[in-house]
């Protein structure tokens, strides 16, 4: 009997899931998002110490996975990139001013290609 609530605690235990924030020590939030089995995933939130996001974004088992959003310290865009284990797969898509500029293709981290319009892109997909 023993034995099986042990075993029933540390399975319970590495299912937990919760929800962790951290600070600034301005007293601003840092970060926050969800913890299971010491690990981040799902959504998570960046801030700078000003109460802007910095940067958001997926995880899974502790890897950065699918588009994250990277934000100027003013609140406006500077980057949407896409992850694949924590590192750029797809393409990441450069703002100034809210405004897109390039489009930059990665592969395994490598960047690959920049694209400056629409036209190249589509081109680029035959």
């Amino acid at each position: 009997m023993i034995q099986f609530l042990l075993l029933f605690t540390l399975l319970s235990q590495s299912a937990d899931k919760f929800y962790n924030k951290t600070y600034h020590l301005n007293g601003n939030i840092a970060s926050e998002g969800w913890i299971q089995d010491n690990k981040k995933i799902d959504y998570w939130f960046y801030y700078f110490e000003n109460g802007n996001r910095k940067y958001q974004g997926s995880y899974k088992d502790n890897k950065k996975k699918d588009w994250w959003i990277v934000y100027n310290t003013d609140g406006s865009i500077l980057k949407k990139c896409e992850y694949k284990n924590d590192i750029l797969n797809g393409l990441s898509i450069l703002y100034n001013h809210d405004k897109i500029i390039c489009a930059e293709k990665y592969e395994n981290g490598i960047k690959k290609k920049i694209y400056y319009s629409i036209e190249e892109y589509k081109k680029d997909q035959k």
